[in-house]
């Protein structure tokens, strides 16, 4: 039976990043929640958002989560499946993620949170973000942050997430992941 890691937290923290990291040097599966409801559904967020609505596409959410799930149990070794921003604040989807897995909430600090969302609105990755500018980017995490954190602490442990941005941070963020979550997973403790 498979051992299932999900990786949570805010936009730009870094789940992608990491899970595709660790996917490349640590021998685990990866599985981009996000990427596998477009999948699913033949479009991207933003269409399915504009198309249907946000309690459409938490519905498609939470079945694509307990789809990967399942997928994910029959596999051989560690599944990682990093989830939506939202994700574990809809549904039951936090308690099926603390059921199944290890929950590992994301946490970058909002400085270095706020320039990701900044760069990545300015080319277009981010499109809520989009027609913001940096104070109006800081409001909307401040928001968000407040009312998803209650969601995100309930999580088994917490990883800094703030150094992923070049590649030597990357693979000293894999590092510590991988000693912290993958080698021992009886360490799961709040940092």
């Amino acid at each position: 039976m498979a051992r299932i890691v999900f990786l949570t937290g805010y936009m730009a923290c870094g789940k992608t990043t990491l899970g595709t990291a660790l996917a490349g040097s640590a021998g685990v599966e990866f599985f981009d929640l996000d990427k596998a409801v477009e999948a699913e559904a033949g479009c991207p967020i933003s269409e399915i958002f504009s198309r249907h609505g946000e309690k459409e596409f938490r519905l498609m959410e939470s079945d694509t989560l307990k789809r990967l799930v399942n997928t994910a149990r029959a596999a051989a070794g560690t599944v990682i499946i990093g989830c939506g921003g939202g994700t574990p604040c809809h549904g039951s989807n936090m308690d099926l993620m603390l059921k199944e897995g290890t929950v590992v909430w994301l946490r970058a600090s909002r400085e270095r949170t706020i320039a990701r969302l900044l760069e990545a609105a300015a080319d277009g990755r981010r499109p809520l973000m989009s027609g913001l500018d940096a104070q109006g980017i800081a409001a909307r995490h401040d928001a968000d942050m407040t009312a998803r954190s209650p969601h995100y602490s309930r999580a088994h442990a917490v990883f800094d997430s703030s150094h992923l941005d070049t590649a030597d941070e990357i693979n000293e963020s894999v590092k510590a992941f991988t000693v912290k979550f993958l080698k021992y997973p009886e360490n799961r403790t709040h940092d």
